[in-house]
């Protein structure tokens, strides 16, 4: 099949974080979406339309779409049967097996063949039967929709799955108090929105720690600070500047010399950088959310500001910041309203974070409908599908340069 005879300009690609027991991200299940269908292309009978797609990962590139984490790819029967999964990387990739696919001898044969070359094999929405067994036999992940389950159907059901090699994934895990009881029943890795929502008490006052954090984020994000004022200002938090000039002067940097200062450094990676990553240090301490909140930022922030630049903004660095705070409420554990009321943001920014209104509020919502695989909404940006993705791949390739400091803020 000639991959480059393929419309790729309809074809949105994005992904949906997996995490480890500990909430630290071990991969992203790959979402994919034909725009000009009505429903998401993950039917098996239409095989010809999933080639298309799965080559589609293979043209972008899987490192665009995933970083250096897993991929986690739907695999329609076919595939097994071409061979083509032999095309993807054993070590990146997870071959997820669709529910429809019934365990026929050739079934088993060709996943036999693939577990036995070293790809890891998933089960998704699996529901226990006898003649199921084959797939526990050989799969090394099995995903359990527990949307809605009780905690003894959920019980039940990781019983039935425990006496074979597998760990268990907990997906559509929508809450805290879903993810807690799926943990305790033995689940390994978790998938869901519930990292996302934040745990709001309504009338309960932000701590003090956490009102002098705003405080710091609010004057680095002030946009009338001057150079001098802002360099002062980081040079004078001693915490805050070790932690830059670490980060500035290690090899993921790739600095041609050390640098001593921040103002030196500032000059040298630009001052938009500096206050990115002062922006992020504070925003990752005193925290109990996953770092891959911080990751969601700054996708946010950046295909923000592309799209701010594509509509023809004249600020688009606004539409960065925008992104960027977005997610304020979830590792904050308050509402927008109370954490930027009092820092000094303009009037549009605190309108698009706090009512998503104007045109800035439509980019966020936009660009939160797009990672959660919401495509439909997309349409009111009137911008090509195959522009959205190239905004998106771009923006988490930007962000994948400021994983080093994500994965280690302190």
């Amino acid at each position: 099949m000639n991959t480059r005879t393929a419309n790729y300009g309809n074809i949105f690609v994005g992904r949906q974080p997996i995490l480890g027991p500990n909430l630290k991200t071990i991969g992203y299940e790959v979402l994919y979406r034909n725009c000009e269908a009505d429903s998401a292309i993950i039917h098996n009978e239409d095989i010809a339309t999933a080639q298309v797609l799965l080559n589609t990962y293979l043209d972008i590139g899987l490192e665009h779409v995933v970083g250096t984490h897993l991929a986690f790819l739907n695999i329609p029967k076919q595939f097994l049967f071409d061979r083509h999964c032999e095309a993807l990387p054993k070590n990146r990739v997870v071959l997820e097996i669709l529910e429809t696919v019934e365990p026929t001898p050739r079934v088993i044969e060709a996943l036999a063949s693939l577990s036995q070359q070293g790809y890891t094999i998933a089960l998704d929405d699996f529901v226990f039967h006898d003649r199921f067994r084959p797939f526990l036999e050989l799969a090394d992940i099995v995903k359990i929709d527990v949307l809605g389950k009780s905690s003894e159907q959920l019980q039940q059901e990781t019983r039935q799955i425990r006496d074979y090699r597998a760990r268990l994934l907990a997906e559509k895990v929508e809450t805290r108090e879903v993810f807690e009881t799926c943990k305790q029943l033995g689940m390994f890795y978790f998938q869901g929105f519930f990292f996302y929502r934040p745990d709001i008490v309504h009338g309960r006052k932000i701590p003090g720690n956490r009102v002098a954090l705003l405080e710091l984020l609010g004057k680095i994000q002030d946009p009338n600070i001057s150079f001098e004022c802002l360099v002062e200002f980081i040079r004078n938090d001693l915490s805050l500047s070790y932690k830059i000039l670490r980060y500035v002067n290690s090899a993921s940097v790739g600095l041609p010399r050390r640098v001593e200062s921040i103002e030196q450094a500032a000059c040298m990676v630009g001052i938009d950088r500096i206050r990115t990553w002062a922006s992020l240090i504070v925003m990752a301490t005193g925290k109990d959310q996953p770092m891959e909140m911080l990751v969601i930022a700054l996708v946010r922030a950046k295909m923000c500001e592309k799209l701010g630049q594509q509509l023809g903004a004249d600020t688009p660095e606004k539409y960065f910041t925008m992104g960027l705070l977005s997610v304020l409420e979830t590792l904050y554990g308050s509402s927008m309203e109370k954490l930027v009321g009092t820092l000094p943001l303009p009037d549009d920014v605190l309108e698009a974070l706090i009512l998503e209104k104007g045109a800035m509020g439509a980019a966020l919502s936009s660009v939160k409908a797009y990672e959660k695989g919401e495509w439909l909404q997309l349409k009111k940006l009137q911008l090509s599908p195959g522009t959205i993705r190239e905004f998106y791949v771009e923006s988490i390739d930007w962000a994948n340069h400021f994983s080093p400091m994500i994965d280690e803020p302190a």
